[in-house]
């Protein structure tokens, strides 16, 4: 149950593709494909990760990690409007310890893994209401790479790994001029910033030291073997947000320059014909019903940031 708290502002993957277009063939491999069975299935039992203790929180200025002392829940009005599962909780202590080094945001999605070589790990959705940072969701579990995480300036695209660090809601630019952070071969759940509906000659370039590496440029049924045709990715690209890992200035498109990431996004597990979601090849998933919960709930005004990574190194240094 999702309650929203508002008063008037005072100022201002492993196996990604479970259905392919139709006539299509599955896609090679590329930062989230390399497995591209159809499933059906919209629900599963997902592996168990522990419950982490309700952190109290409460009410520094967003660049300040400052003292905590009352629980996260939605029980009371908030200085700016935002949607929070009723009684949710999540580690505020990671987020204020983020916070503390990243003046300026107010919403973080943290996905903190217990290991480097974790493939699952816990998806947190926390924002600042104007007084206070709150528990937007609790914990949901989250896939990631097939050989864990890795931080950014040392993994490389194909490595089968998740980007750790601090990134942006990324923006991108398509082919034909529309700039976008939420993209998906389903209608707009209902975002706050703005979606793409997929085209059918979407294709997000992922190989190293092309000119469209990190792009999304014009080509219906783009071949790769590392670039990615978005209509081809079926539900599991349902809906999705674009994670700006090596976005703002993409190192890779250039013979010589390191590829660090490209095709990052937020998207909806993928189970490769079985029950059981599978990692991913460098992407972030969830289950659908969480998936929808947290675009819903992200908001461009907010700077909102993803925070990936092993817990620790989260905590003290990302």
């Amino acid at each position: 149950m999702v309650a929203v708290l508002s008063v008037t502002l005072l100022g201002a993957c492993g196996v990604p593709a479970t259905s392919h277009a139709p006539g299509s063939t599955a896609p090679s491999r590329s930062e989230d494909a390399s497995v591209t069975s159809p499933a059906e299935v919209t629900t599963t039992a997902a592996p168990a990760i522990p419950a982490a203790a309700a952190v109290p929180e409460g009410g520094p200025a967003p660049a300040t990690a400052g003292r905590i002392d009352g629980p996260a829940v939605a029980t009371t009005e908030a200085d700016r409007r935002l949607d929070v599962e009723l009684g949710a909780t999540c580690d505020l202590a990671l987020v204020q310890a983020l916070a503390a080094r990243h003046p300026g945001v107010e919403q973080f999605v943290t996905v903190a893994a217990d290991s480097w070589t974790a493939t699952t790990a816990r998806l947190e959705l926390a924002g600042f209401d104007g007084t206070r940072w709150v528990c937007q969701t609790g914990a949901k579990v989250a896939m990631v790479g097939a050989n864990g995480t890795r931080p950014l300036a040392d993994r490389r695209s194909g490595d089968d790994t998740t980007p750790a660090g601090v990134f942006p809601l990324g923006t991108q630019t398509a082919w034909d001029g529309q700039q976008f952070q939420f993209f998906g071969n389903s209608p707009d759940p209902g975002v706050r910033g703005t979606y793409r509906a997929v085209q059918p000659a979407d294709c997000w370039g992922a190989t190293p030291g092309a000119a469209t590496y990190q792009r999304l440029y014009e080509r219906s049924n783009c071949p790769g073997p590392d670039d990615e045709w978005l209509p081809r990715f079926g539900d599991v690209y349902s809906n999705a947000a674009v994670i700006g890992a090596n976005l703002a200035n993409v190192s890779g498109d250039a013979p010589g320059e390191p590829a660090y990431a490209a095709a990052i996004f937020l998207h909806r597990h993928n189970y490769g014909g079985g029950t059981q979601p599978k990692p991913t090849s460098g992407c972030v998933s969830l289950a659908a019903p969480d998936l929808v919960a947290v675009l819903r709930s992200l908001d461009p005004e907010l700077n909102p940031q993803f925070a990936i990574g092993e817990r620790t190194w989260l905590t003290t240094a990302a």
